[in-house]
């Protein structure tokens, strides 16, 4: 089954060879039944879990780039470098709404711009598999028919959901103007085709979506839940679609749904009677459906929970003042900033050198990763309180003003400590809903996807400037760390084209005929100049570097207390600093010499 997942991928995506159509209509042959097809579902239609490699590395990483270029991350800026995820150099060209959001800051190729693309035509082209397959397999039983029923009905909704997500980040904005305008290409078929390709239009993609979730939502409503909440169901199929038709800016059938979606779940999480440390869990009430993993909880924090108590959260990333500001009006009665975002100290202090405490709101829903990444995702978790939200933007845009204040104040009530009652009227009414998705989805990946569609409203349009920087960093030898050099400001202009990504290099080299999207080159500009922070150089020699007697004791301890048995290499992984750092290897070689030497002293009493 596992060669039959892996065949199917696309090894080479939008296009093809002779050879390996042959082999990929050989495999198609291999499918015995629809729990193969399911198999391949799970294996290749759903996106993969997130994980962290014992280096550190993530892996399974999809769709990151969203949270970056929006208006809720800032860079945090300490005195000495501090980056666990490298994420700065990695989302650079996105963070900065780069033409060419693969090249790093000093220019060339740095990162693969077709990450995210690549995987949602492997997934895609693994429904349309499904879905050219499943009409062929035998059921013995009602059940196995509804099985059937339901895979079809799952790989229906997948497709929707990656041509949705495509489409809003390669195609402009759904609106009259720019229905004609090229979207991403529409693959349907499961063949690999060798030919040139070229997209199809927003409203032809929007089409094909709508004709998926159409689909989906006539198989699903036939079925039960399956692995609750990683399997999509009928709940899920309703939220997306309304999601769609609010961003089509059709305000009654997004209305409709979400009114559907909230009668097969209308739960929401209370705050004011929540205990627990993460709000996000797959317990919540308010969970419908997720894929993926939780990757910008590890990414933008560092591992809270760790025994030595040596760090002290110094996140890459921290809460922007765009988003910090969106919850000013109601301060602490607002619960969500106890919940969703905190005001926290970052920073930390050691034997070596340290970064000053400072305060900063961090993101909180989720508290990143200790031993293991969280299962719910942070791109497509559907939750009930977007039901809530898009009901009341699509009942004030239509009209149902009443409605709309009904939904708004229900989750209002979930949130905040006192719920006022709501009086606002017209863009008043509107400006607050937009406010409140603004706190509500913070980092659900939801942002940037609404700041696109908000230019394009036809009632109550909306844009503003962003401002994003990135930092340059040099290494000082005298303190063993990088120190600020110069940081740079970049801005994200109102009505800015860069609101659409231009099609990764790497597709474009590999099927020119698929044109592109007019992407501004983008200059930065100084920002101010940190200074280089006083210091006290350490005595040049090895042994009296902090960092490798640190190491040294511990390693020697370790050695002591075993007795001599086991190697130093087993306890690298219990490193306090950054991984792969210059402070990691001076430590871990203080581990080493300060094993060997109790080793040489204990070997005098064995």
């Amino acid at each position: 089954m596992k060669k039959i997942i892996n065949i199917l991928s696309f090894a080479l995506l939008l296009g093809g060879c002779s050879g390996f159509l042959e082999e990929y209509s050989q495999d198609l042959a291999k499918i015995q039944s629809y729990e193969d097809l399911d198999e391949i579902l799970l294996g290749e239609g759903y996106l993969p879990y997130a994980r962290i490699t014992s280096q550190g590395v993530i892996e399974n990483e999809y769709f990151q780039c969203v949270h970056y270029m929006s208006d809720e991350l800032s860079k945090y800026i300490p005195i000495h470098e501090y980056d666990p995820a490298g994420l700065q150099e990695k989302m650079f060209g996105w963070h900065t709404w780069q033409q060419v959001v693969g090249l790093k800051f000093e220019g060339g190729q740095h990162v693969e711009e077709n990450r995210d693309w690549k995987q949602a035509y492997i997934s895609i082209n693994a429904c349309n598999s499904i879905l050219t397959e499943i009409g062929k397999q035998v059921a013995e039983s009602d059940r196995e028919k509804l099985e059937i029923v339901r895979i079809k009905g799952e790989s229906a909704f997948l497709r929707a959901l990656y041509y949705f997500q495509l489409v809003n980040l390669y195609g402009k904005p759904y609106c009259a103007d720019n229905l004609s305008s090229p979207g991403v290409p529409l693959k349907l078929s499961q063949i690999v085709e060798d030919k040139d390709y070229t997209c199809a239009t927003v409203e032809e993609v929007y089409s094909q979506i709508l004709k998926d979730l159409k689909l989906a939502e006539e198989c699903l409503s036939q079925t039960a839940k399956k692995n609750f909440p990683y399997r999509a169901d009928i709940a899920a199929v309703y939220l997306l679609k309304s999601r769609v038709f609010l961003y089509m800016q059709n305000w009654k059938d997004a209305l409709a749904y979400a009114q559907k979606t909230l009668n097969v779940n209308g739960n929401l999480l209370d705050l004011k009677s929540f205990s627990g440390e993460e709000v996000l869990e797959e317990s919540s009430p308010e969970i419908i459906f997720s894929m993926g993993g939780y990757v910008l909880a590890y990414s933008i924090q560092t591992f809270r929970g760790m025994s030595n108590n040596i760090w002290k959260n110094c996140p890459g990333y921290v809460i922007s003042d765009d988003l910090v500001k969106a919850f000013d009006d109601e301060g602490k009665n607002d619960l969500r900033t106890r919940f969703y975002i905190s005001k926290d100290t970052v920073g930390y202090k050691g034997d070596r050198l340290s970064i000053p405490y400072t305060e900063a709101w961090t993101f909180r829903k989720v508290l990143g990763w200790v031993t293991s990444p969280r299962n719910l995702s942070d791109n497509f978790l559907f939750r009930t309180a977007e039901a809530y939200l898009n009901g009341a933007e699509a009942a004030a845009l239509a009209g149902e003003e009443t409605e709309a204040r009904s939904l708004l104040k229900t989750l209002r009530d979930h949130r905040l400590l006192v719920s006022r009652p709501i009086t606002e009227s017209g863009q008043a009414l509107v400006d607050l809903i937009r406010l409140e998705r603004q706190r509500e989805l913070c980092l659900d990946g939801h942002r940037w996807f609404d700041l696109r569609r908000y230019t394009v409203r036809e009632k109550y349009p909306y844009t503003k400037t962003i401002m994003h920087t990135y930092t340059k960093y040099k290494y000082d030898s005298r303190v063993f760390a990088y120190v600020p050099l110069e940081t740079w400001s970049y801005e994200l202009k109102e009505n800015d084209p860069a609101y659409t990504l231009a099609l990764p290099k790497e597709v474009l080299d590999f099927q020119p005929s698929l044109g592109s999207n007019s992407r501004p080159v983008r200059q930065g500009s100084v920002y101010t100049a940190p200074a280089t922070p006083e210091v006290t150089p350490p005595n040049s020699s090895l042994e009296s570097n902090p960092i490798y007697k640190e190491g040294f004791l511990f390693g020697g301890g370790k050695c002591f207390s075993l007795n001599g048995q086991g190697s130093p290499e087993a306890f690298y992984d219990q490193c306090p600093y950054e991984p792969y750092s210059n402070n990691y290897n001076l430590w871990c070689k203080g581990v080493k010499d300060g094993w060997e030497d109790a080793l040489k002293y204990l070997g005098g009493y064995m």
